[in-house]
C-alpha cells in the first residue's frame, strides 16, 4: 500500500506523542512522589528532547531514535519479565491483596514499550527512510539495532539468574523464616554480598507471604 503522508507530518506526529509522555511521565513522578513511592526511571528529558527536535522536523532525529527505541524495546519487555521471575503463588498473592500497586508497577512499562513499538515502526516508515536518504544519509540499522537491544536483553536476564547463588538463597529464606514464623512461605528477592578485610557479609531481603498477608523480611549474615 502507498504512503500518502509526507516526512514532516510524521515526525510532528512523532514529536506530539513524545512530548505526551513526557507530560504523563512528569505526572506520574509527582503522584508517586506525593504518595511516597519509590519512583526508579526517569524518561522525561529524553522524550523531551526528542519529541522537540521531531516537531522541528529533524531527521537526525529521526534516526537516533529508531535506533534508540529499538535497542530499549527488547529491554524494556525484559523488565516486565523481571517481575514475573518469582513463585507464581506469590504474584497471584500480590495482585490479590494489592492490585493497585501492581497495576503502578505494570501499566507504565507497557505504556513505555507500545511508545516504543509505535514510534520505532512510525520512524521507518517509507516516506521517512526516503528523506533520510535523500539527505545523503543511510538509513538506519534498525534490525541491527533490535538485535543489540535483545542481546542486551538476554544478558539481563541471565544474569539475573546466574546472579542467584543457590546456597545463599537457600540461607536468606532459612533465616527469614527463623526471624519471622513457619506460617509463611519465603522468597528471596534480593541478595547483595559484599568482601571486606573481616570477610564476605550478606544482606537479603525476603519475601514473606501467606493468603492474607505479604511482608519483606531483611536478614544479614557473615557467610566467611
Amino acid at each position: 500500500m502507498l504512503d500518502t503522508q509526507s516526512a514532516p507530518s510524521i515526525l510532528r506526529r512523532a514529536g506530539v506523542v513524545l512530548l505526551a509522555l513526557c507530560a504523563f511521565e512528569l505526572a506520574w513522578m509527582a503522584w508517586r512522589i506525593a504518595t511516597g513511592a519509590d519512583y526508579s526511571y526517569n524518561m522525561i528529558i529524553p522524550a523531551l528532547v526528542g519529541g522537540i527536535y521531531l516537531l522541528r522536523g529533524s531527521l537526525r532525529a529521526a534516526f537516533f531514535l529508531v535506533w534508540i527505541a529499538s535497542v530499549l524495546l527488547p529491554m524494556a519487555l525484559a523488565m516486565i519479565v523481571l517481575t514475573l521471575l518469582q513463585p507464581f503463588d506469590l504474584t497471584l498473592t500480590q495482585w490479590q491483596l494489592d492490585p493497585g500497586t501492581q497495576l503502578a508497577v505494570l501499566l507504565p512499562l507497557l505504556l513505555f514499550c507500545a511508545v516504543l513499538h509505535w514510534l520505532r515502526t512510525e520512524l521507518l516508515r517509507q516516506p521517512i527512510r526516503t528523506a533520510i536518504l535523500s539527505g545523503g544519509r543511510r538509513e538506519p540499522s534498525a534490525h541491527l539495532a533490535l538485535g543489540v537491544g535483545i542481546v542486551l536483553a538476554l544478558l539481563a536476564l541471565g544474569g539475573h539468574q546466574l546472579g542467584r547463588d543457590a546456597d545463599l538463597v537457600r540461607k536468606a529464606e532459612f533465616l527469614a523464616k527463623a526471624k519471622h514464623g513457619e506460617e509463611y512461605h519465603y522468597y528471596a528477592s534480593k541478595i547483595t554480598a559484599r568482601d571486606d578485610m573481616e570477610g564476605t557479609f550478606v544482606e537479603a531481603k525476603v519475601q514473606a507471604w501467606r493468603a492474607d498477608r505479604i511482608d519483606t523480611v531483611d536478614v544479614f549474615w557473615k557467610e566467611k
